[in-house]
């Protein structure tokens, strides 16, 4: 049996609503880079997600460098910013689901400022409810308390909420806040990962996801 349409619908940012993981990648390692005396991979800059970007910068270089590196996260952030994109048919998704009378609400561990910069770089602050930062919580992902708050401030309870992200941190946070998660596998780089969860509900696709979501597919222009 199909579980009822949930009433509100919250998103991952990076890797889920915006293709910024490899601009994200390339941000962390240019920050870091001058202070560990080499760049990071990928992988290890995985290993280290969870808590707000600038905490994880400012943890990794140490108290001696943190502005430093933090200040160098930013400037690439606002070079980067400008060419992201939205990934094709989530920005129609969001607004048929408003339409349709569901609450959406993001939940993101990047830190608000980064936050605020890639929502208004992407006019796409109108388009969620509510949203809450890493650096708001007392605890990351995959700690459930973000996702607690949005749905608090939402007025929706958590079992009537779907949590959509790419990866296993976003997972384990909904199963933690008793809220329905959805891998969406367009944008992940840990998609091996995401197969170890047994029965996850999974979309390789927007069209996929709509599907899951209980959502018609998009009126032809």
């Amino acid at each position: 049996m199909q579980p009822p349409p949930p009433r509100l619908v919250i998103f991952d940012l990076d890797g889920t609503v915006v293709d910024s993981l490899p601009a994200t990648f390339a941000c962390f390692a240019e920050a870091v880079a001058p202070f560990l005396g080499r760049l990071p991979g990928k992988g290890e800059i995985l290993a280290r997600m969870g808590a707000a970007d600038q905490c994880i910068i400012a943890d990794w270089v140490g108290a001696a460098h943190a502005e430093e590196a933090v200040a160098r996260l930013y400037a690439c952030y606002a070079r980067e910013f400008a060419a992201l994109a939205p990934f094709p048919g989530v920005v129609p998704l969001l607004r048929d689901l408003r339409a349709s009378g569901r609450r959406t609400g993001l939940f993101t561990g990047r830190g608000r400022p980064s936050t605020d910069a890639m929502l208004r770089a992407l006019a796409l602050g109108d388009l969620f409810d509510a949203s809450v930062t890493g650096e708001e919580v007392a605890r990351p992902k995959p700690a459930p308390d973000g996702l607690i708050a949005v749905a608090a401030a939402c007025a929706v309870p958590p079992a009537e909420a779907v949590y959509v992200g790419d990866s296993p941190l976003d997972i384990r946070a909904a199963l933690a806040a008793g809220v329905r998660p959805v891998a969406v596998l367009w944008g992940t780089h840990q998609r091996e990962e995401l197969d170890a969860f047994d029965g996850l509900a999974r979309a390789e696709t927007v069209e996929g996801l709509r599907e899951l979501l209980a959502l018609p597919p998009p009126a032809s222009l």
